[in-house]
């Protein structure tokens, strides 16, 4: 039965070619929405833990650090920096804005940062080194055609753009501009009026003594500070991950699963194809009394070989789509071959394949051998 399909695969290379074209073509809108679902959480991950802290002071009862508002007193500051084996409380605060250029909007996640905090990485440019530079994602940069030195228009407060980062979550881009520039932006644009409305300080980032206990120091802060409360890196960037997971999971769901669909019915439908035009053939082999079982393997080896066929054709052309989407607007992360989800995205394609095969059996069951013989 295998040296039948492998037969049957050879007779036509050019209705394989496309047939794999067609399978591939559906594997690859599977990988890259599933890449698009893992990118996203893979940056929402790292905008927390790319801060480099030891803990993370917020609001109390605030959980996340993307899409919620957190406000923390100024002078609990200085009453963290005094629990044994913290050594440092570094200030963050995140101030969302809507970025404006030629009538073109596009909501920004601004991080303040002092000492610790800043981008993790500069891919052209440099950090900050005064109080009116700013470093924007490079999605930014893209979108709006923003070179290295340009204006960036905050309101009505210019600042200069010192360097490109690739930090950006929740389909929003990041920048970070220094407290320096937070004072003055504050001061002398048309925020001033509506200061009240914005905190300035949103977190803290605790720097710990390498011997400190950090389930001690969480405890010491939470007594002494009321307001606030503390949670690992880890636990931040999870409390996101799950928040994207309920933002993202149904729609990419439901995305993948219609997809699923249609892979199957394009198997089914190239199967059953292939089985209506070899009909008399199966006939034929009923007749010599092939058991049904076996034909069934046959079917199932032939749908086995067109996906296996199709899957590099797949994995190519995800990997064109996705450069492109990335080159076309950074701020979108797709991570194709992330392993767990990679593997779990080509063993569902197996499954939609082999269900497909199912559709044409009924044409192979009902093939009565006297066609045979009436056509002679």
């Amino acid at each position: 039965m295998i040296k039948l399909a492998l037969r049957q695969v050879q007779l036509d290379p050019l209705r394989i070619m496309l047939t794999a074209f067609a399978l591939g073509s559906v594997i690859a809108v599977i990988l890259v929405m599933k890449g698009f679902e893992q990118g996203q959480y893979y940056q929402l991950e790292r905008i927390v833990l790319n801060r480099n802290a030891d803990l993370i002071v917020t609001q109390s009862g605030v959980t996340n650090f993307i899409a919620v508002r957190s406000s923390i007193p100024q002078l609990s500051r200085a009453q963290v920096e005094s629990v044994d084996g913290v050594i440092n409380a570094h200030p963050i605060t995140a101030v969302p804005i809507i970025y404006t250029k030629n009538e073109v909007r596009t909501p920004v996640y601004v991080l303040v940062y002092d000492l610790k905090g800043g981008p993790s990485s500069i891919i052209k440019g440099h950090a900050i080194e005064h109080g009116n530079d700013i470093v924007i994602d490079v999605s930014l940069a893209k979108k709006y055609k923003i070179q290295l030195g340009d204006s960036f228009y905050v309101t009505d407060f210019e600042f200069k753009v010192s360097g490109f980062t690739e930090e950006a979550a929740f389909m929003m881009p990041f920048a970070f501009i220094n407290y320096d520039g937070m004072l003055d932006l504050f001061i002398e644009s048309e925020i001033a009026p509506d200061l009240s409305t914005f905190p300035l300080l949103s977190y803290m980032l605790i720097e710990l003594e390498p011997t400190a206990n950090r389930d001690r120091v969480t405890q010491q802060i939470e007594a002494t500070v009321a307001s606030v409360d503390v949670v690992t890196p880890a636990q931040l960037a999870g409390n996101d991950v799950n928040m994207g997971k309920v933002f993202y999971g149904p729609i990419i769901g439901l995305l993948v699963s219609v997809a699923y669909i249609i892979g199957m019915l394009v198997v089914g439908l190239i199967m059953y194809s292939d089985i209506r035009s070899r009909l008399r053939s199966f006939a034929v082999m009923k007749a010599l009394g092939f058991p049904f079982a076996r034909l069934l393997i046959a079917v199932f080896v032939q749908a086995l070989l067109l996906l296996i066929i199709s899957i590099p054709f797949g994995i190519l052309l995800a990997s064109a789509l996705s450069w492109f989407i990335e080159t076309a607007a950074p701020v979108y992360l797709i991570r194709i071959f992330e392993p767990t989800i990679f593997l779990q995205s080509l063993m569902a394609s197996l499954g939609f394949a082999l269900i497909g095969a199912l559709i044409p059996l009924r044409v192979i069951f009902r093939s009565d051998p006297m066609i045979v013989f009436e056509s002679t």
